[in-house]
């Protein structure tokens, strides 16, 4: 009898055991490997798609001086863009079509005649970047997902008939630089991703700092129409 109550015990112990560990591996379903893996396959999408279309919104921006206020525009990896860009000027907001193509870019404002071609540092000014580089692996959206800081999934969204995993964590300033030229390299910006699991495409982005001095703003991202045909010429 003692035998047998000695190997029960035994029994119970293993399978405690085994319960154990069968919880901490469905318990890291939710953590930094899985967001990674999510993370990753979504820079894959965007870095293998011959085009992207995305509409950017800046939120709580500074009421004075330079600043980026909203985008709307089809990327593609030639490198080249095409769309319109609202920037703020001296308190005033300024739309303009802009193409951008052949590493130079174009811009043309509703009164002015005819396009003009504008330099780096004009648009560094703005606040804003080369739009054509906004599909760069090494200096574009794409290219803060690997470098994200404590990734974690934080749960999942409906978007109509898609579920969106939402992905938290921190950007550094520094990789933010390619598409927000005066983000401050030393600053930390809180940062979600929301990806489409099933296609492993990144639908929005949420991004939220010191982007400019004296304010705490955030910039919203959305990103749709993967790979569709597009050619871009120089006005």
């Amino acid at each position: 009898m003692k035998r047998v109550l000695a190997l029960c015990a035994v029994i119970a112990l293993a399978l405690t055991g085994c319960s154990g560990k069968k919880d901490t591996g469905s318990g890291s379903s939710g953590g930094g490997d899985d967001a990674v893996a999510l993370l990753t396959g979504a820079k894959k999408q965007i870095d293998d798609a011959a085009s992207v279309h995305l509409v950017l919104a800046g939120r709580d921006l500074p009421a004075d001086g330079q600043a980026l206020v909203s985008g709307d525009g089809v990327a593609t990896h030639a490198p080249a863009f095409k769309g319109k860009l609202t920037v703020r000027t001296n308190g005033s907001n300024l739309d303009a079509e802009v193409v951008a193509v052949g590493s130079k870019v174009y811009a043309k404002v509703s009164f002015a005649p005819a396009f003009i071609e504008l330099s780096p540092s004009q648009l560094a000014g703005l606040g804003a970047p080369d739009p054509a580089v906004l599909l760069d692996p090494a200096k574009g959206l794409t290219s803060v997902l690997p470098t994200l800081k404590d990734p974690k999934v934080k749960g999942q969204t409906r978007d109509g008939s898609k579920v969106l995993t939402e992905v938290t964590g921190s950007v550094a300033g520094k990789s933010l630089q390619g598409i927000f030229p005066k983000a401050p390299a030393d600053q930390d910006f809180p940062s979600t991703f929301k990806i489409d699991k099933s296609s492993q495409q990144l639908v929005s982005a949420t991004i939220t700092g010191p982007f400019y001095t004296g304010a705490t703003s955030s910039y919203d991202v959305t990103l749709d129409k993967y790979g569709e045909k597009v050619e871009i010429t120089a006005p």
